[in-house]
């Protein structure tokens, strides 16, 4: 993954890492998984934990490796899983279970667009809204208006239409602290506190995790195909 940086318009110096410092990071062990027939939702947010797993529901399943956003390009692969089970297999979107990643220079899509707003996400992602010409001030990957370009053009492939059809989203907490850590050199005021504001602009849908070294392996483990994205 290329080196990315950030680029407050009303600071200098917020230079990134390269993303593969984030695989450097060391994971805690987790605590042991156990199957349940509902999903149970998190009353706080920020804390990571496994439940994301007790939704892989479907009889056929895949893990979306996304590790940049390119121009949402992986989002339109999670789509096509989900229409080509649908029109070439007959099948419902019950049926199959997509799982997609949010870390490294990814990680913003994860969260909506009041975060967008306050954050130099565009900037450090190089994502820019066509409207305004500018780095993007609003996550274009969630509700993409026409226009914005994202996928092809295909706005069925964004975050909200995959997520209300089953696909599955977690985020990393080991590349969340990394982000953290960046913006608060950048100016943005304490970890702590970035990182307590973002975990409440989590989009609807994302759960964070422990760490997604693990969480790859986890999916794999219950059944989950591997699918690296660009």
């Amino acid at each position: 993954m290329s080196t990315f940086e950030f680029l407050p318009s009303t600071r200098r110096g917020f230079v990134g890492r390269t993303a593969a410092a984030l695989a450097l990071s060391l994971t805690p062990a987790l605590p042991r998984w156990a199957e349940a027939e509902t999903p149970v939702r998190r009353s706080d947010p920020g804390t990571p934990s496994d439940d994301w797993m007790k939704q892989l529901k479907g009889k056929h399943r895949q893990i979306f490796d996304m590790k940049t956003h390119a121009n949402g390009v992986g989002l339109l692969h999670v789509r096509n899983y989900l229409d080509t089970w649908r029109d070439a297999y007959h099948l419902t979107d019950q049926d199959v279970t997509p799982v997609l990643t949010f870390y490294g220079a990814g990680l913003p899509m994860g969260f909506d667009d009041s975060a967008w707003a306050k954050y130099p996400f565009g900037d450090a992602m190089k994502v820019t809204d066509p409207k305004t010409n500018a780095p993007a001030r609003r996550n274009i990957f969630y509700k993409p208006e026409a226009g914005d370009g994202i996928a092809f053009g295909m706005l069925d492939s964004s975050i909200d239409q995959l997520v209300a059809r089953g696909t599955v989203c977690i985020m990393c907490n080991n590349a969340l602290a990394f982000w953290t850590m960046q913006l608060e050199k950048g100016g943005m005021g304490k970890a702590a506190d970035i990182r307590a504001d973002l975990v409440q602009h989590l989009l609807p849908g994302v759960s964070l995790v422990p760490a997604m070294v693990i969480a790859i392996g986890q999916a794999q483990e219950r059944g989950c195909a591997y699918m690296a994205l660009g």
